[in-house]
């Protein structure tokens, strides 16, 4: 079977004042269809901008990523951005939502883009954020949502086009314990409903326990581990380096 994601080699560097910055530094992972996988890692371990170039948004320095067989490293910028937004869900940190735009109107966006608002398309923008528990605020702007609100919203957006592979990236990170369980409770659910391939990152080790079939550990821009979660133990790097 095609995987849903498979890189290899994976690297980003940068030029820094000091030298050569390694921010993703030789990965190679595969990820099944239907498959949930925690990438876990402290702060500036490289896991955001190893899931930007999974994403198609940052052009890797060196390595392979093929997409449900397609290569999407070696594409030119304009039918990468179309693969992007027809194949790809995403969403970022900070949720990127319009502030002029509704929440159903956020979530239709990608379907807009994609050539494919039809009564369908309209119904199913709709079912998404009344599935997150949204339906009373399809005509809320973002200003007008919690932040918890605001994260449903962009995942209903990220699912809107029924992509091959769907990429979180902090997902819960802004919200506080109890949004951050009922928020992780709707993913999980989600992703068993659906089966999308999903790729969550995170830096909270509960978080990646409790998400997971399995569990890729990233420090200093390199996998460390990579496997069942019950199969993963990991102490940060901080840690081992006190004992």
């Amino acid at each position: 079977m095609t995987p849903a994601l498979e890189t290899q080699a994976l690297a980003k560097f940068y030029q820094g004042d000091s030298g050569l910055i390694r921010a993703v530094d030789g990965v190679s992972l595969r990820l099944e269809p239907g498959e949930f996988v925690a990438l876990v890692g402290p702060s500036g371990s490289g896991k955001t901008t190893l899931l930007a170039m999974l994403a198609g948004l940052l052009t890797p320095s060196e390595g392979q990523i093929r997409i449900d067989g397609v290569d999407l490293s070696r594409m030119p910028e304009r039918q990468r951005a179309r693969f992007r937004r027809e194949k790809i869900g995403f969403t970022f940190q900070t949720n990127n939502l319009i502030p002029y735009l509704t929440a159903q109107e956020n979530v239709e966006l990608m379907l807009r883009l994609n050539g494919k608002l039809d009564k369908a398309g309209k119904a199913r923008a709709r079912e998404l954020l009344e599935r997150l528990g949204l339906g009373e605020r399809l005509r809320n702007l973002p200003r007008q949502l919690s932040g918890g609100q605001q994260q449903r919203v962009a995942l209903a957006r990220a699912l809107a086009a029924e992509p091959q592979l769907l990429l979180l990236d902090e997902p819960f990170s802004a919200l506080d314990a109890s949004r951050r369980r009922a928020l992780r409770d709707e993913v999980i659910d989600l992703q068993r409903r659906t089966g999308v391939p999903l790729i969550t990152v995170t830096h909270d080790l509960q978080d990646a326990f409790e998400l997971g079939d399995r569990i890729v550990i990233i420090e200093r821009g390199k996998v460390i581990q990579d496997g069942p979660r019950d199969e993963v133990f990991y102490r940060p790097a901080s840690t081992r380096a006190a004992e």
